[in-house]
């Protein structure tokens, strides 16, 4: 595990992705990241599946519609990819990633 507090942290330009109705990569892996926010700004129900794992409907990490957020820390930190899955198609996820 690294240490998050030592160095300076950079927030990368904001960004957004469609999360779809199939599990698909939302966050690519980048051993450059430090910290991560998903915020879903959608009206659909999303869920996350982290470390590689597909994500899959009504398991795991479940993003609320119209904000819910999950935030990476010290207990949840991956370097790999994280996968989506919204109830319904086209749904937009907001990303802020953190890195060094």
């Amino acid at each position: 595990m690294p240490n998050l507090f030592v160095g300076t942290i950079r927030a990368v330009a904001p960004s957004n992705t469609l999360v779809l109705s199939s599990s698909d990569t939302i966050v690519a892996a980048d051993s450059d990241m430090i910290g991560l926010v998903l915020t879903n700004i959608s009206s659909s129900t999303m869920y996350l599946g982290l470390n590689g794992f597909y994500a899959v409907l009504n398991k795991g990490i479940v993003l609320s519609p119209n904000g819910g957020v999950w935030t990476m820390d010290d207990y949840n930190f991956t370097n790999d990819k994280i996968s989506g899955i919204a109830n319904t198609t086209n749904s937009i996820i907001a990303i802020q990633k953190f890195t060094r």
